[in-house]
């Protein structure tokens, strides 16, 4: 039974490392990325190193348009010293699939070769000269 919980902790808890590992946060070109793409939100960071998120981000002409604390806001972007959003990283993906193999090969290891002989019919190299099991090969 303790076994079966602690399958269930590890496999939720490498669900959670799936969902959370496969972005992160970094600088964009706002003109080009929000054409393409619809991030729930990206951080502007304005010229005098203020920093804010702003949800809905869309650019019209030379504007940043979005919400800010509930309100809508345009945002020129000659104010803007950089934006930054979640986008797909391909380092933490590879990790991850990595990580996951090596999980997958010892949880096969140590579920069924290291219980091998667990039944007490551990297996044997044979008989000595007395006709007793040899442990050790």
């Amino acid at each position: 039974m303790a076994r079966n919980c602690r399958r269930a902790i590890v496999g939720l808890f490498m669900g959670v490392v799936a969902v959370a590992s496969c972005k992160s946060v970094r600088r964009i070109e706002p003109v080009s990325y929000l054409q393409d793409n619809a991030p729930p939100f990206v951080l502007v960071t304005y010229k005098n190193n203020t920093v804010v998120s702003v949800g809905e981000p869309e650019v019209r002409r030379d504007t940043l348009r979005g919400v800010l604390d509930g309100a809508r806001v345009k945002i020129p972007l000659g104010e803007i010293s950089s934006v930054e959003a979640k986008v797909h990283d391909g380092t933490r993906t590879a990790i991850l699939l990595t990580t996951l193999g090596v999980a997958t090969v010892a949880g096969l290891y140590f579920g069924f070769i290291s219980d091998a002989g667990a039944n007490g019919h551990e297996e044997t190299c044979g008989l000595d000269h007395n006709g007793d099991p040899i442990q050790d090969c």
